[in-house]
């Protein structure tokens, strides 16, 4: 006797053509024709951006000559002008929620949810208002304003704008129609073995492969706080299992401007990934965590299979229930949902730590000092600049934007080692780090600063091993 849902034909059909529709967006390999490959997600961002975003200059009565490089005095591109209102937006709505209150912010959950921010958010929305306009207008500090900060970051924005309008409509495909739910289902016999966690850790990891670091993150904290991990779990997940996505990948890889190295980066980041989550839950300090349920909710989880149910039976029907589920109705919601959390919470979150960022990298000593032994470690792998890319890594804690801001004009083996790590340090502060210390989990922040230092030291020998062994950079 079992409970299995029954699929449809119908079900099964759909869960099976949106799957390999999303596949081939995110992951099949196409020539680009200059001896390179890209996917093909990657081939239409580039082609709207070339023909379409950049084609199309706004001349305006503001900017100076050093303003929103590449465009001349005043002349903003179109993503420039989108990123722009996204922060002003961000703000403005921000300031609404707390004071006026409108309905169409308090009678929406999600919306009052984005603009009701955490202080942290509020502060980093502030700070990106004020420099975007800063930069826009070609007026201020020039530590803000100057062609090796804001001027970088601007233009950063500016790709991430081009990206993310492609991302969001089809990040659904990928995450909603099943193919999440069927991985999962197989790889949850390896789970409790490689990682000493419970099976169904393996959705946190699809979530996060799939969709982002930030909705795994989310889905662990709700699990943790619904009885189904206990709190070593929950921790080991969120700093093991919280993958930068594949799509964000992508836009770490493109920042970087190594994309015809986009398949063996993910290759290399995945399987270091594989190792350290292999490793880090046996050491300290994960491995002292308290073992323990909640005790407001204590223990929830069972995962046995259903009786008399195959593995291949069980994950088809987990699968096209999920996709009989998603409607276009649905897509569109989850269209809408990913763009606002995009333009109104990401953009201002990576222009305000990022030019935070560099202007401490640029302008201070600070990092020269503190990266003095990290300039050593990666002397002794014989990485090139290894002394002047060394704050590198550390900065990486801020945001994981950051590192790849940092590697233009390195080697192209030090631009692939240095990004590859940069996913692989999974724990950042304006991301996944503020969600782990709001949580219940059994982390703060200094935990957090030592895991990802040992994710760092760990993870490095195994990236120079692998690129140097498949990789002739």
């Amino acid at each position: 006797m079992n409970d299995m849902w029954k699929p449809e034909p119908k079900h099964i059909k759909k869960f099976v053509i949106m799957s390999i529709i999303g596949v081939f967006l995110f992951m099949a390999p196409i020539p680009d024709g200059e001896g390179a490959f890209n996917i093909p997600l990657g081939i239409a961002i580039d082609w709207v951006n070339d023909n379409i975003f950049t084609a199309v200059t706004v001349t305006t009565s503001y900017g100076s000559e050093d303003a929103w490089e590449g465009t001349g005095a005043g002349n903003l591109h179109l993503h420039h002008l989108i990123a722009l209102v996204a922060i002003t937006v961000s703000l403005l709505g921000t300031i609404l929620a707390y004071t006026v209150k409108p309905g169409f912010i308090e009678n929406n959950p999600k919306v009052r949810e984005l603009f009701r921010s955490s202080p942290i958010y509020i502060v980093t929305k502030i700070v990106a208002f004020v420099f975007a306009w800063m930069i826009f207008l070609g007026r201020g500090s020039d530590a803000i304003i100057a062609s090796f900060t804001g001027d970088v970051m601007i233009g950063l924005v500016a790709s991430l704008v081009t990206i993310f309008i492609f991302l969001a409509p089809t990040m659904p495909i990928i995450t909603d129609f099943g193919l999440m739910e069927f991985i999962g289902i197989y790889i949850k016999k390896f789970v409790r073995a490689l990682f000493t966690l419970p099976g169904r850790a393996s959705v946190d990891l699809m979530a996060s492969w799939f969709g982002s670091s930030v909705a795994s993150v989310i889905i662990t904290r709700g699990q943790h706080e619904k009885g189904y991990y206990t709190g070593r779990e929950a921790a080991v997940i969120a700093v093991n299992f919280s993958f930068v996505s594949l799509p964000f990948t992508f836009i770490v890889v493109s920042t970087i401007g190594i994309t015809e190295l986009f398949f063996p980066f993910v290759g290399i980041v995945y399987l270091v990934c594989i190792i350290l989550a292999i490793v880090m839950p046996r050491i300290p300090p994960l491995r002292n965590l308290p073992n323990t349920y909640l005790e407001e909710v204590g223990k929830q989880i069972n995962e046995e299979l259903p009786e008399n149910v195959s593995r291949f039976d069980w994950a088809v029907s987990s699968a096209s229930k999920r996709a009989s589920l998603t409607t276009a109705d649905g897509m569109i919601k989850a269209g809408l949902s990913n763009y606002l959390n995009i333009f109104m919470d990401l953009i201002p979150i990576v222009l305000a730590w990022g030019t935070l960022g560099l202007m401490i990298v640029e302008l201070t000593g600070f990092f020269d000092v503190i990266a003095y032994p990290m300039g050593l470690f990666l002397s002794v792998f014989q990485i090139e600049y290894a002394m002047e890319i060394a704050h590198v890594p550390l900065i990486g804690f801020i945001d994981m934007f950051l590192p790849a801001l940092f590697l233009g004009g390195a080697p192209a083996e030090t631009q692939f080692i240095l990004g590859v790590l940069s996913i692989v340090q999974i724990v950042y502060l304006a991301e996944t780090g503020v969600l782990i210390i709001k949580s219940k989990m059994p982390l703060g922040i200094g935990k957090l600063f030592i895991i990802f230092v040992m994710r760092t030291v760990i993870a490095l020998p195994l990236i120079v091993l692998f690129t140097r062994l498949f990789l002739n950079l």
